[in-house]
């Protein structure tokens, strides 16, 4: 939606990906004692994640060449929320789990689109949980593992489907954190492609959040690559999340 727009009690989970999520509140995570060293072999689907309520972030972002500033606030499972400037405020948008609203400032324009919208009219293929998930480099739910996972030096790739195999997702991931590295989401009803390589994590009260991400998007509407930097970045704040669509 960043990209679009122009164009995270922290515990370090390990997740396994078999079947869709439990629901939330039930204990399905596993947590490694201190110094337990490198997970074994036949944990290689087990991913770290980052746990929070709110999350908020300045950002840095260039788009096409073009340096702008801005603003991201998520409420866990509610809401993403982005404001986009560069000196005035260029425009703004906010996802929620049913969907998606945008107000491009200076060319005027708004959109008011569900999850079905985006796919028709920009072949954007994804949903709420999916998108606030690989913002913060988390693996998204309701993944099933389509195949099982390679482990290539220090480097483990899973290969996961999601809505019964409609999207493909391949996750590549760090051998001895768990932590995820890159993540390539891809459809082909919406001939879309979507690849994100998280580079420093940033400790903040203790948990590992991306400060940098690469996206690139493309699909049979868009075709679109950002370099996103985090900074001043806040867990578990109280948080407001202005949008008017004016």
């Amino acid at each position: 939606m960043l990209v679009a727009c122009v164009a995270l009690a922290g515990c370090r989970s390990h997740r396994h990906l078999a079947g869709n999520d439990a629901p939330r509140g039930a204990d399905t995570s596993t947590v490694a004692p201190p110094n337990a060293g490198k997970p074994r072999a036949e944990r290689l689907d087990s991913i770290a994640g980052t746990d929070y309520r709110t999350l908020m972030a300045n950002f840095k972002c260039s788009v096409r060449g073009i340096a702008v500033n801005g603003q991201m606030r998520l409420l866990r499972d509610s809401i993403v929320w982005v404001s986009v400037n560069k000196v005035v405020e260029l425009g703004r948008a906010q996802a929620t789990p049913s969907r998606v609203q945008a107000y491009l400032k200076l060319m005027g324009k708004r959109y008011d689109l569900g999850y079905g919208d985006l796919k028709r009219n920009w072949g954007i293929d994804a949903d709420f949980a999916t998108l606030q998930a690989l913002l913060v480099g988390n693996c998204p739910p309701q993944c099933r593992k389509s195949k099982e996972p390679q482990r290539q030096g220090d480097t483990v790739t899973l290969w996961l489907s999601q809505n019964g195999g409609a999207r493909q997702l391949t996750l590549k991931k760090d051998y001895a954190t768990c932590r995820i590295l890159g993540a390539d989401l891809t459809s082909k009803a919406a001939g879309q492609r979507v690849t994100l390589t998280y580079g420093e994590m940033e400790n903040v009260g203790g948990r590992l959040v991306p400060s940098h991400i690469e996206v690139k998007i493309s699909s049979k509407q868009l075709n679109e690559q950002a370099v996103i930097r985090l900074e001043r970045i806040t867990v578990d704040e109280p948080l407001t999340f202005p949008f008017k669509m004016q």
